[in-house]
């Protein structure tokens, strides 16, 4: 029996979906579960056809649950003990990668990996002067995004400490998501990786970087599918209300409505309506949490203070 599932939400990714497939049969044949989790695509594409021609285990969501949602769907039905959740957009090269994330994952399981990010255009071309080395949670400016750490700063190092995980591709094992309770609150898109990454730090884990575990990811600058701004939005104002110390919110307050303007108002509405499920889970992370806030801080700005680059990756 295989160890580790690749679970692959998606919407509306058309050939990206066969083509993603394809590199991870060429690489890493049989020795992986897969796992599609279709979010109600409506681009007539036979995605469930593809998943029968590889081999895959296929989920068709009734209606848009969003990704945050779709990747803890993906996390709860695998059968495997590890996960490894990539976008519907990527590219293997290694053929031993299967093995190095095992080798990893096997380690430390009180922790959630980010493979290493090779950044590809829309052709599937690498892009040239683009290195990344895991991210850090942007405090002071464009608040919560995860930003690129464009140095490497542990270069004698395979496998590295990081603040905040990025690039579409994410692995742990299952027991481990469950116990922080995966994105659980998230709506629609946006902001998982700071929700999981500050969780993954408060409780007492550590998110890492595998620097010899390379996947493409292409970036574009239009999803195939809309963006729900208030949606967007309101996930910053979960992560604060869960995540955060009193003593910090209300600068980030500050700085999420400056920001924000008009929609600050849609995204409140939206909280509202989920006040008791807030509390739910601000009670419960407050029950398992193992760090203080400023310590996370602390580690964080050794990495901002590089002065890197937003991203918001789609």
């Amino acid at each position: 029996m295989n160890e580790l599932t690749v679970i692959i939400p998606f919407l509306n990714e058309g050939r990206e979906i066969y083509k993603t497939l394809a590199s991870i049969r060429h690489t890493a044949g049989e020795r992986v579960d897969i796992l599609l989790v279709n979010d109600w695509s409506d681009d007539r594409y036979d995605y469930e056809e593809w998943s029968k021609f590889f081999g895959t285990s296929y989920i068709r969501n009734d209606h848009r649950r969003g990704v945050a949602e779709s990747r803890n769907i993906g996390v709860r039905n695998i059968q495997t003990e590890y996960f490894l959740i990539i976008d519907g957009h990527m590219r293997f090269y290694d053929d031993q990668w299967v093995e190095k994330l095992l080798s990893n994952l096997k380690q430390d399981e009180r922790a959630i990996y980010c493979c290493k990010c090779r950044p590809l255009d829309v052709q599937g071309n690498l892009i040239q002067n683009k290195p990344s080395f895991g991210a850090f949670v942007g405090m002071d400016n464009q608040v919560l995004l995860p930003q690129w750490i464009r140095e490497d700063i542990h270069p004698d190092e395979k496998v590295v400490k990081i603040p905040c995980i990025l690039g579409a591709s994410y692995a742990g094992a299952k027991s481990y998501w469950e116990y922080l309770k995966g994105l659980d609150g998230l709506l629609n898109f946006g902001y998982d990786e700071t929700y999981l990454s500050i969780k993954v730090w408060l409780e007492g884990g550590y998110c890492y970087l595998l620097k010899d575990v390379e996947i493409g990811h292409k970036f574009r600058d239009i999803p195939p599918y809309s963006l729900d701004q208030p949606k967007i939005l309101f996930n910053k104002l979960l992560i604060l209300e869960t995540l955060f110390p009193e003593d910090h919110k209300e600068r980030i307050y500050n700085m999420i409505r400056k920001e924000s303007g008009t929609l600050f108002r849609d995204a409140q509405m939206i909280y509202l309506d989920y006040l008791d499920e807030i509390e739910r889970l601000r009670s419960y992370y407050d029950g398992i949490r193992t760090r203080d806030f400023d310590s996370f801080l602390s580690f964080n700005g050794k990495y901002s203070s590089l002065n890197q680059i937003p991203v918001c990756r789609i």
